[in-house]
């Protein structure tokens, strides 16, 4: 016994695979105190833990006592089909009355209709099924090769619909991403991983308030940003950001928000260059350095694996309206949602996006009765 265990350990550690095996359900209870912590801090609403519960019921009865690390996307295949049949013709089907907790009683119920799951519940099963292996991953239970492929399915009504649809963050989604960042910063354990979070905070922020593609702004370099006083007042300015689109480059006017995460990230920056080049002093119109850049200088390509790293912290990775996995460039649509609403011409919008009047109008038609609400609930008054 000792020997099997010694070669299964050797086995384990070769491939860099985690000695300790845990089992699915315990994952899922260590996932729930982590959600806990989070709606105590206020970082997630106390709904999405309430409704995680209530979706774990039949994944926790049928991965129970199966290692995290066994579970293929096989398995999860498995399990849907057993789900899809759990009250028609599988274990469900023979139960007549089933007993559950509700608000501190205990509540015996005669079981409900034998039908399939609702597609809406097998896609929130699907999520928190993620999230589990995420979160499993991310305390090195198992390697993220391991995390089994688990899609979401969209109704074939709102496909044909949302076929064009990009799928898009609203502020609420803005906001809790930006704290969040900034919990993840706070919470980082080493100087490296300190600096790759604010940069990601800062990305978040710039391309919210700045409409830019995500290569757009990972390309800029300082000297592309202009602060430029407003006409006739000295003390009220507004920043321009020189961007080199698809087509042509661009000046680019940002929204305010952007100006406060430019001023956080020049201080930063000063900071930081002042203790690697003693001496250093600053001429930003001229510094032809590049903005997003690891400790020792060298550019950043991107920060996608980060950017989807904290999306599925926020719960927010797969967008609720379109059934579409989340980017950065969701940023981009949530920067024109925005200015659309706010009545901003869409050639106006167009020209500072880089991008045609016809692409706007494709991707954000279905904002047009918003747009255009003001108009519309106008009262005659004659």
């Amino acid at each position: 016994m000792a020997e099997k265990l010694y070669r299964d350990l050797l086995y384990r550690y070769e491939r860099g695979l985690p000695l300790k095996r845990v089992s699915f359900e315990e994952v899922a209870a260590a996932y729930f105190v982590h959600l806990e912590d989070e709606v105590s801090r206020g970082i997630t609403k106390p709904e999405r833990l309430t409704t995680n519960r209530i979706m774990s019921r039949y994944c926790l009865e049928y991965f129970k006592g199966r290692p995290i690390d066994t579970i293929t996307s096989a398995d999860i295949n498995k399990f849907r089909e057993w789900r899809r049949k759990y009250w028609t013709t599988g274990p469900g089907s023979k139960v007549q009355e089933y007993t559950y907790q509700r608000q501190g009683k205990t509540v015996v119920s005669k079981k409900p209709p034998a039908k399939e799951p609702a597609l809406s519940t097998s896609n929130s099963e699907n999520v928190l099924l993620r999230a589990v292996f995420n979160y499993a991953a991310a305390n090195d239970w198992i390697t993220k090769a391991q995390i089994p492929v688990i899609e979401l399915k969209t109704p074939a009504a709102k496909k044909s619909r949302d076929a064009h649809r990009r799928p898009g963050l609203d502020r609420k989604e803005v906001k809790k991403l930006l704290a969040i960042a900034v919990a993840r910063y706070q919470e980082a354990p080493d100087e490296r991983l300190k600096h790759q979070r604010f940069l990601l905070y800062c990305f978040v922020g710039m391309m919210a308030f700045g409409g830019m593609r995500p290569f757009e702004c990972m390309n800029l370099r300082w000297k592309d940003i202009d602060v430029t006083s407003r006409e006739g007042s000295a003390m009220d300015s507004y920043a321009k950001v020189y961007v080199s689109g698809k087509n042509k480059a661009r000046w680019l006017i940002p929204l305010e928000g952007f100006s406060g995460i430019l001023y956080l990230l020049t201080g930063y920056t000063v900071d930081l260059l002042k203790k690697r080049e003693p001496g250093f002093k600053w001429q930003l119109d001229t510094d032809d350095r590049m903005i997003f850049c690891d400790l020792d200088g060298n550019t950043i390509k991107s920060l996608a694996a980060g950017f989807r790293n904290l999306l599925e912290e926020a719960g927010l990775y797969i967008d609720p309206e379109t059934g579409k996995p989340r980017d950065s460039y969701c940023l981009r649509h949530y920067y024109a949602t925005e200015r659309l609403l706010a009545g901003v011409s869409v050639y106006t919008l167009a020209e500072n996006m880089g991008t045609s009047v016809a692409m706007i109008e494709r991707h954000y038609g279905h904002l047009k009765p918003e747009m255009a609400a003001a108009e519309l609930t106008k009262e005659n008054m004659a």
